[in-house]
Protein backbone atom coordinates (compact mmCIF):
# COMPACT_ATOMS: atom_id res chain seq x y z
CA UNK A 1 0.00 0.00 0.00
CA UNK A 2 1.02 3.66 -0.72
CA UNK A 3 0.67 6.89 0.64
CA UNK A 4 -0.69 9.97 -1.21
CA UNK A 5 3.02 11.46 -1.23
CA UNK A 6 4.38 8.11 -2.60
CA UNK A 7 6.31 6.97 1.00
CA UNK A 8 5.70 3.29 2.16
CA UNK A 9 2.95 2.80 4.62
CA UNK A 10 3.25 1.38 8.18
CA UNK A 11 0.92 -1.32 9.96
CA UNK A 12 0.74 -0.70 14.05
CA UNK A 13 -0.93 -3.46 15.72
CA UNK A 14 -2.55 -3.31 19.26
CA UNK A 15 -3.76 -6.39 21.08
CA UNK A 16 -6.10 -5.30 23.95
CA UNK A 17 -7.90 -8.08 26.45
CA UNK A 18 -11.62 -6.11 27.21
CA UNK A 19 -14.42 -4.83 24.96
CA UNK A 20 -14.11 -1.06 26.81
CA UNK A 21 -10.35 -1.22 26.68
CA UNK A 22 -10.60 -1.79 23.06
CA UNK A 23 -12.46 1.17 22.44
CA UNK A 24 -10.34 3.32 24.61
CA UNK A 25 -7.31 2.17 22.70
CA UNK A 26 -9.13 2.53 19.12
CA UNK A 27 -10.38 5.92 19.49
CA UNK A 28 -6.68 6.87 20.38
CA UNK A 29 -5.20 5.39 17.22
CA UNK A 30 -8.14 6.86 15.04
CA UNK A 31 -7.13 10.08 16.20
CA UNK A 32 -3.69 9.64 15.84
CA UNK A 33 -2.97 7.23 12.67
CA UNK A 34 -5.84 8.86 11.10
CA UNK A 35 -7.37 5.52 10.29
CA UNK A 36 -7.63 2.61 12.43
CA UNK A 37 -10.08 -0.60 12.37
CA UNK A 38 -10.90 -3.14 15.30
CA UNK A 39 -11.36 -7.12 15.17
CA UNK A 40 -13.12 -9.30 17.85
CA UNK A 41 -10.97 -12.54 18.61
CA UNK A 42 -11.69 -14.97 21.28
CA UNK A 43 -11.65 -14.70 25.26
CA UNK A 44 -13.12 -11.27 25.29
CA UNK A 45 -9.21 -10.38 23.04
CA UNK A 46 -9.37 -7.20 20.34
CA UNK A 47 -6.75 -6.76 17.59
CA UNK A 48 -6.59 -2.75 16.64
CA UNK A 49 -4.74 -1.97 13.54
CA UNK A 50 -3.78 1.51 11.71
CA UNK A 51 -1.97 2.19 8.85
CA UNK A 52 -0.02 5.54 9.37
CA UNK A 53 2.09 7.08 6.96
CA UNK A 54 5.16 7.32 9.17
CA UNK A 55 6.32 5.72 11.96
CA UNK A 56 4.04 6.56 15.06
CA UNK A 57 4.54 4.17 17.79
CA UNK A 58 7.10 5.25 19.83
CA UNK A 59 7.96 4.47 23.83
CA UNK A 60 5.45 7.29 24.52
CA UNK A 61 2.53 6.53 22.82
CA UNK A 62 3.30 2.68 23.88
CA UNK A 63 2.84 3.63 27.49
CA UNK A 64 -0.33 5.93 26.50
CA UNK A 65 -2.03 2.79 25.11
CA UNK A 66 -0.93 0.58 28.39
CA UNK A 67 -2.70 3.49 30.52
CA UNK A 68 -5.86 4.09 28.48
CA UNK A 69 -6.39 0.28 28.48
CA UNK A 70 -5.56 0.07 32.28
CA UNK A 71 -8.15 2.61 32.93
CA UNK A 72 -10.67 1.40 30.80
CA UNK A 73 -10.70 -1.92 33.07
CA UNK A 74 -8.65 -3.88 30.68
CA UNK A 75 -4.76 -4.62 29.81
CA UNK A 76 -2.77 -4.06 26.46
CA UNK A 77 -0.94 -7.43 25.99
CA UNK A 78 1.02 -5.91 22.99
CA UNK A 79 1.83 -4.31 20.46
CA UNK A 80 3.90 -3.52 17.65
CA UNK A 81 4.67 -1.71 13.95
CA UNK A 82 6.59 -2.58 10.50
CA UNK A 83 6.52 -1.34 7.72
CA UNK A 84 4.69 -2.09 4.38
CA UNK A 85 6.25 -3.03 1.07
CA UNK A 86 4.73 -1.08 -1.35
CA UNK A 87 2.55 -2.87 -3.83
CA UNK A 88 0.63 -1.90 -6.57
CA UNK A 89 -3.20 -2.65 -5.90
CA UNK A 90 -4.57 -1.29 -8.99
CA UNK A 91 -2.37 -3.65 -11.13
CA UNK A 92 -3.01 -6.80 -9.10
CA UNK A 93 -6.77 -6.20 -9.37
CA UNK A 94 -6.14 -5.92 -13.17
CA UNK A 95 -4.46 -8.56 -13.76
CA UNK A 96 -7.13 -10.59 -11.31
CA UNK A 97 -9.82 -8.84 -13.21
CA UNK A 98 -10.44 -12.13 -15.92
CA UNK A 99 -12.46 -11.07 -19.52
CA UNK A 100 -15.93 -11.44 -19.41
CA UNK A 101 -18.06 -12.67 -21.92
CA UNK A 102 -21.49 -10.88 -21.25
CA UNK A 103 -24.46 -11.86 -24.58
CA UNK A 104 -22.47 -9.91 -27.75
CA UNK A 105 -20.47 -7.81 -24.94
CA UNK A 106 -16.47 -8.80 -24.45
CA UNK A 107 -15.31 -6.70 -21.40
CA UNK A 108 -11.63 -6.86 -21.03
CA UNK A 109 -9.23 -4.99 -18.80
CA UNK A 110 -6.08 -3.64 -20.73
CA UNK A 111 -3.90 -7.14 -18.94
CA UNK A 112 -5.53 -8.60 -21.57
CA UNK A 113 -3.35 -9.63 -25.02
CA UNK A 114 -6.13 -11.95 -26.19
CA UNK A 115 -8.60 -11.86 -29.60
CA UNK A 116 -11.98 -10.96 -29.14
CA UNK A 117 -14.43 -13.79 -30.31
CA UNK A 118 -15.73 -13.43 -33.38
CA UNK A 119 -18.94 -11.11 -33.24
CA UNK A 120 -18.30 -10.00 -30.09
CA UNK A 121 -18.29 -6.04 -29.15
CA UNK A 122 -15.14 -5.16 -27.31
CA UNK A 123 -15.69 -3.16 -24.07
CA UNK A 124 -12.01 -2.42 -22.82
CA UNK A 125 -12.81 -1.22 -19.00
CA UNK A 126 -10.04 -1.40 -16.38
CA UNK A 127 -11.46 -2.02 -12.86
CA UNK A 128 -10.53 2.19 -11.12
CA UNK A 129 -12.20 4.33 -8.63
CA UNK A 130 -15.41 3.99 -10.67
CA UNK A 131 -17.94 1.75 -10.72
CA UNK A 132 -18.67 -0.43 -13.52
CA UNK A 133 -16.47 -3.48 -14.90
CA UNK A 134 -19.17 -6.04 -15.56
CA UNK A 135 -18.17 -8.01 -12.90
CA UNK A 136 -21.44 -7.01 -10.95
CA UNK A 137 -24.85 -8.45 -11.62
CA UNK A 138 -26.40 -5.23 -12.22
CA UNK A 139 -23.80 -4.18 -14.70
CA UNK A 140 -23.72 -7.23 -17.02
CA UNK A 141 -28.38 -7.37 -16.25
CA UNK A 142 -28.17 -3.88 -17.99
CA UNK A 143 -25.69 -4.94 -20.87
CA UNK A 144 -28.10 -7.83 -22.05
CA UNK A 145 -30.96 -5.91 -21.12
CA UNK A 146 -29.45 -2.94 -23.64
CA UNK A 147 -28.96 -5.89 -26.11
CA UNK A 148 -32.32 -6.79 -26.26
CA UNK A 149 -34.40 -3.73 -26.27
CA UNK A 150 -31.57 -2.94 -29.07
CA UNK A 151 -33.30 -6.04 -30.95
CA UNK A 152 -36.71 -4.91 -30.50
CA UNK A 153 -37.36 -1.01 -30.53
CA UNK A 154 -33.60 0.13 -31.85
CA UNK A 155 -33.29 3.60 -29.99
CA UNK A 156 -32.07 6.81 -30.83
CA UNK A 157 -31.43 9.02 -27.86
CA UNK A 158 -30.31 6.87 -25.26
CA UNK A 159 -28.90 8.43 -21.90
CA UNK A 160 -26.75 6.98 -19.14
CA UNK A 161 -27.05 8.45 -15.76
CA UNK A 162 -24.79 7.45 -13.03
CA UNK A 163 -22.17 6.54 -15.57
CA UNK A 164 -19.06 5.76 -13.34
CA UNK A 165 -16.40 4.06 -15.80
CA UNK A 166 -18.72 4.26 -18.34
CA UNK A 167 -19.21 0.78 -19.42
CA UNK A 168 -23.21 1.36 -20.40
CA UNK A 169 -22.74 4.57 -22.41
CA UNK A 170 -20.03 2.64 -24.13
CA UNK A 171 -21.91 -0.21 -24.91
CA UNK A 172 -24.43 1.28 -26.06
CA UNK A 173 -22.68 3.91 -28.39
CA UNK A 174 -20.78 0.46 -30.19
CA UNK A 175 -24.22 -1.57 -30.16
CA UNK A 176 -26.49 1.66 -31.34
CA UNK A 177 -23.98 3.67 -33.13
CA UNK A 178 -25.22 6.65 -32.48
CA UNK A 179 -24.60 9.29 -29.51
CA UNK A 180 -25.14 8.81 -26.05
CA UNK A 181 -25.34 11.37 -23.02
CA UNK A 182 -23.63 9.87 -19.90
CA UNK A 183 -23.68 11.97 -16.71
CA UNK A 184 -22.53 11.19 -13.25
CA UNK A 185 -22.31 13.33 -10.05
CA UNK A 186 -18.63 12.65 -9.12
CA UNK A 187 -16.11 14.13 -10.86
CA UNK A 188 -13.38 11.45 -10.80
CA UNK A 189 -16.26 8.78 -12.33
CA UNK A 190 -16.65 11.73 -15.23
CA UNK A 191 -12.61 11.63 -15.64
CA UNK A 192 -12.85 8.00 -15.97
CA UNK A 193 -15.33 7.79 -18.00
CA UNK A 194 -13.81 10.18 -20.65
CA UNK A 195 -10.56 8.11 -20.99
CA UNK A 196 -12.61 4.96 -21.17
CA UNK A 197 -14.35 6.31 -23.80
CA UNK A 198 -11.68 7.07 -25.88
CA UNK A 199 -9.80 4.43 -25.56
CA UNK A 200 -12.47 2.59 -26.85
CA UNK A 201 -12.63 4.80 -30.03
CA UNK A 202 -16.03 6.23 -29.15
CA UNK A 203 -14.62 9.57 -27.49
CA UNK A 204 -17.16 11.22 -30.36
CA UNK A 205 -19.72 9.43 -29.64
CA UNK A 206 -19.80 9.60 -26.07
CA UNK A 207 -20.72 12.92 -24.25
CA UNK A 208 -19.73 12.81 -20.74
CA UNK A 209 -20.79 15.55 -18.42
CA UNK A 210 -21.09 15.91 -14.70
CA UNK A 211 -24.63 16.29 -13.32
CA UNK A 212 -27.07 15.72 -10.42
CA UNK A 213 -30.11 13.74 -11.42
CA UNK A 214 -32.01 14.66 -14.89
CA UNK A 215 -32.83 18.82 -13.94
CA UNK A 216 -29.14 19.78 -15.33
CA UNK A 217 -30.06 21.83 -18.80
CA UNK A 218 -28.08 19.21 -21.18
CA UNK A 219 -30.91 16.75 -20.03
CA UNK A 220 -33.49 19.33 -20.33
CA UNK A 221 -32.98 19.57 -23.81
CA UNK A 222 -34.80 16.50 -26.05
CA UNK A 223 -36.60 13.80 -24.28
CA UNK A 224 -34.74 10.27 -24.42
CA UNK A 225 -36.37 7.02 -26.07
CA UNK A 226 -34.25 4.63 -23.53
CA UNK A 227 -32.51 5.81 -19.77
CA UNK A 228 -29.67 3.70 -18.80
CA UNK A 229 -29.68 3.90 -14.87
CA UNK A 230 -27.89 1.59 -12.45
CA UNK A 231 -27.08 3.54 -9.33
CA UNK A 232 -29.18 2.72 -5.74
CA UNK A 233 -32.65 2.22 -5.07
CA UNK A 234 -33.39 4.65 -3.32
CA UNK A 235 -32.38 7.27 -5.55
CA UNK A 236 -34.11 5.89 -8.23
CA UNK A 237 -37.36 5.98 -6.27
CA UNK A 238 -36.65 10.09 -5.62
CA UNK A 239 -35.85 10.85 -9.33
CA UNK A 240 -38.88 8.69 -10.41
CA UNK A 241 -40.83 11.77 -11.76
CA UNK A 242 -37.94 13.73 -13.15
CA UNK A 243 -37.02 10.87 -15.51
CA UNK A 244 -40.58 10.69 -16.80
CA UNK A 245 -40.83 14.33 -17.90
CA UNK A 246 -37.18 13.69 -20.00
CA UNK A 247 -38.64 10.27 -21.40
CA UNK A 248 -40.00 10.43 -25.03
CA UNK A 249 -43.44 8.66 -25.46
CA UNK A 250 -42.05 5.23 -26.35
CA UNK A 251 -39.41 5.44 -24.77
CA UNK A 252 -37.80 2.49 -22.64
CA UNK A 253 -36.01 2.85 -18.91
CA UNK A 254 -33.42 0.47 -17.53
CA UNK A 255 -33.24 0.77 -13.55
CA UNK A 256 -30.78 -1.87 -11.91
CA UNK A 257 -28.76 -1.49 -8.11
CA UNK A 258 -31.19 -2.64 -6.25
CA UNK A 259 -31.86 -5.94 -4.68
CA UNK A 260 -35.56 -7.50 -5.35
CA UNK A 261 -37.03 -6.89 -2.07
CA UNK A 262 -36.58 -3.51 -2.95
CA UNK A 263 -38.72 -3.40 -6.26
CA UNK A 264 -41.76 -2.44 -4.64
CA UNK A 265 -40.47 0.83 -2.90
CA UNK A 266 -38.81 1.65 -6.74
CA UNK A 267 -41.96 0.62 -9.06
CA UNK A 268 -44.23 2.66 -6.78
CA UNK A 269 -43.22 5.96 -7.96
CA UNK A 270 -42.68 5.43 -11.38
CA UNK A 271 -45.96 3.55 -11.69
CA UNK A 272 -47.98 6.76 -10.01
CA UNK A 273 -45.93 8.76 -13.27
CA UNK A 274 -47.35 6.55 -16.11
CA UNK A 275 -44.60 4.13 -16.01
CA UNK A 276 -45.18 0.48 -16.23
CA UNK A 277 -43.29 -2.67 -15.90
CA UNK A 278 -42.09 -4.83 -19.13
CA UNK A 279 -40.18 -6.94 -17.94
CA UNK A 280 -37.68 -8.30 -14.82
CA UNK A 281 -33.82 -9.58 -15.00
CA UNK A 282 -33.21 -11.17 -11.65
CA UNK A 283 -29.24 -12.16 -11.55
CA UNK A 284 -28.26 -13.78 -7.90
CA UNK A 285 -30.54 -11.57 -5.36
CA UNK A 286 -29.97 -8.23 -7.64
CA UNK A 287 -32.96 -7.29 -9.88
CA UNK A 288 -33.00 -4.75 -13.28
CA UNK A 289 -36.56 -3.42 -14.24
CA UNK A 290 -37.22 -2.81 -17.72
CA UNK A 291 -40.33 0.12 -17.92
CA UNK A 292 -42.16 1.35 -20.59
CA UNK A 293 -44.74 4.39 -20.80
CA UNK A 294 -48.20 3.32 -20.43
CA UNK A 295 -50.31 4.46 -23.82
CA UNK A 296 -52.11 7.32 -23.66
CA UNK A 297 -49.73 8.58 -20.65
CA UNK A 298 -47.56 11.39 -20.76
CA UNK A 299 -45.77 14.04 -18.56
CA UNK A 300 -44.51 17.23 -19.85
CA UNK A 301 -42.08 19.67 -18.33
CA UNK A 302 -43.64 21.08 -15.08
CA UNK A 303 -46.65 18.28 -14.84
CA UNK A 304 -47.67 16.50 -12.09
CA UNK A 305 -47.48 12.74 -11.24
CA UNK A 306 -50.39 10.69 -11.86
CA UNK A 307 -51.46 9.14 -7.79
CA UNK A 308 -50.16 5.95 -6.84
CA UNK A 309 -51.21 2.61 -8.83
CA UNK A 310 -54.37 1.20 -7.36
CA UNK A 311 -55.88 4.74 -6.81
CA UNK A 312 -58.56 5.29 -8.40
CA UNK A 313 -58.83 8.61 -10.65
CA UNK A 314 -61.70 10.40 -10.23
CA UNK A 315 -62.76 13.32 -12.92
CA UNK A 316 -63.84 16.45 -11.47
CA UNK A 317 -67.94 15.81 -12.72
CA UNK A 318 -68.18 12.58 -11.20
CA UNK A 319 -70.00 13.91 -8.07
CA UNK A 320 -72.40 15.80 -10.02
CA UNK A 321 -73.46 12.84 -12.56
CA UNK A 322 -77.30 11.93 -12.74
CA UNK A 323 -76.38 7.83 -12.10
CA UNK A 324 -74.65 8.58 -9.24
CA UNK A 325 -71.05 7.80 -7.83
CA UNK A 326 -68.72 5.07 -7.20
CA UNK A 327 -66.34 3.05 -9.15
CA UNK A 328 -68.86 1.66 -11.38
CA UNK A 329 -71.15 4.73 -12.28
CA UNK A 330 -71.08 6.42 -15.27
CA UNK A 331 -69.44 9.75 -15.87
CA UNK A 332 -71.13 11.38 -18.75
CA UNK A 333 -73.03 14.25 -17.94
CA UNK A 334 -76.55 13.98 -19.01
CA UNK A 335 -78.93 16.76 -19.43
CA UNK A 336 -82.27 16.59 -16.52
CA UNK A 337 -84.62 17.16 -20.12
CA UNK A 338 -83.06 13.62 -21.37
CA UNK A 339 -83.46 12.08 -18.21
CA UNK A 340 -85.17 8.73 -18.27
CA UNK A 341 -87.05 9.52 -15.34
CA UNK A 342 -87.79 12.85 -17.03
CA UNK A 343 -86.05 14.47 -14.27
CA UNK A 344 -84.98 15.27 -10.82
CA UNK A 345 -88.27 14.78 -8.70
CA UNK A 346 -89.73 16.72 -6.39
CA UNK A 347 -90.38 16.28 -2.76
CA UNK A 348 -94.17 15.16 -3.33
CA UNK A 349 -92.95 11.93 -5.63
CA UNK A 350 -94.07 13.76 -8.95
CA UNK A 351 -92.17 14.83 -11.81
CA UNK A 352 -90.33 18.36 -11.51
CA UNK A 353 -90.02 18.79 -15.48
CA UNK A 354 -92.78 17.22 -17.49
CA UNK A 355 -93.03 17.16 -21.47
CA UNK A 356 -94.98 20.59 -22.87
CA UNK A 357 -98.04 18.62 -23.88
CA UNK A 358 -98.61 17.75 -20.70
CA UNK A 359 -98.77 21.18 -19.55
CA UNK A 360 -101.37 22.77 -21.32
CA UNK A 361 -104.67 22.87 -20.10
CA UNK A 362 -107.56 20.54 -21.57
CA UNK A 363 -109.34 23.22 -22.49
CA UNK A 364 -107.13 24.78 -25.02
CA UNK A 365 -105.73 21.67 -26.33
CA UNK A 366 -106.47 21.61 -30.19
CA UNK A 367 -109.19 19.29 -31.89
CA UNK A 368 -107.82 17.30 -34.26
CA UNK A 369 -108.97 19.00 -38.17
CA UNK A 370 -110.96 16.76 -40.16
CA UNK A 371 -110.25 15.89 -43.83
CA UNK A 372 -111.26 16.91 -46.86
CA UNK A 373 -113.54 14.18 -46.93
CA UNK A 374 -114.86 14.66 -44.17
CA UNK A 375 -115.54 18.22 -44.53
CA UNK A 376 -117.30 17.29 -48.28
CA UNK A 377 -119.91 14.98 -46.00
CA UNK A 378 -120.56 16.78 -43.32
CA UNK A 379 -121.82 20.06 -45.44
CA UNK A 380 -124.00 17.54 -47.43
CA UNK A 381 -125.62 17.08 -44.06
CA UNK A 382 -126.06 20.34 -43.12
Amino acid sequence: MKGITGEPSWHLVARVRGADAAATVFALLDETAGAASAFEGAAGEWRIEAYPRSPLLTPGLAARLALAAAAAGGTLIESGEERLVWRDWLAENQLAFPPLRIGRFFVYGSHYRGLLPAGAIGLAIDAASAFGTGEHPSTRACLIALERLALQHRPRRPLDTGTGTGILAIAAAKLLRGKVLATDIDPGAVRVARYNAARNGVAGLVRVRQAAGYRDRAIRRIPYDLVLANILARPLALMAADLARNLAPDGRVVLSGLLRRQEPAVLAPYRGCGLVLERRLAIEEWSTLILRRRRGSGMAAGSRPLPPAGRRLRPPWAARTPYGRGAGAKTTRVPASEHPAGGRRSENGGSRYRRARDRREPSIQRKPVPDAATRRKLSRQK
